[in-house]
């Protein structure tokens, strides 16, 4: 080796540490870019659904609405027409009230968390092993190991 190589070969060696920051800088930059992109998503999705209650419970109240004038017509009462067509409404709204499914939500928050973890375990993984974070499965010879630990998940 020349003298001129090893030198080239130290200086290298030298920015090696520099290079690996740089790296590890940009993949956090990354996830921090990924997650983002998959808030927003989440957050439009659900202004999109939130809107679309809407327009349904207001639909909903027209129709309720015409339904209670239309039974107090028939009765000559109006009052009891929209007591007669509330009351169904409203025991159905306090049993859902007073019956809320606190698994239903501490199930939804782990299972958000399992996926952020398994997500930020994917990622640090691709780091160590050196593999592109963009392409799931690297080596197409070898099957998708996460699909297949995945499908052995018991369902909850």
């Amino acid at each position: 080796m020349s003298p001129e190589e090893y030198d080239s070969l130290i200086n290298k060696l030298r920015k090696l540490p520099g290079e690996f920051k740089s790296l590890f800088e940009k993949r956090i930059e990354l996830f921090t870019l990924e997650m983002g992109e998959r808030i927003a998503g989440l957050f439009a999705h659900a202004i999109y659904r939130i809107i679309g209650i809407v327009f349904l419970a207001l639909g909903l109240i027209l129709v309720l609405f015409a339904a209670a004038n239309f039974v107090g017509d028939m009765l000559e009462n109006e009052g009891l027409g929209f007591i007669i067509v509330a009351a169904p409404v409203l025991i159905l709204g306090l049993l859902f009230f007073l019956r809320r499914p606190r698994s239903m939500v501490i199930s939804a928050r782990d299972k958000m968390l399992q996926q952020f973890l398994q997500d930020m375990s994917d990622q640090i993984s691709d780091l160590d092993n050196g593999n592109n974070p963009g392409n799931d499965n690297p080596d197409p010879a070898k099957p998708d190991e996460r699909k297949s630990s995945e499908s052995q998940k018991p369902n909850h």
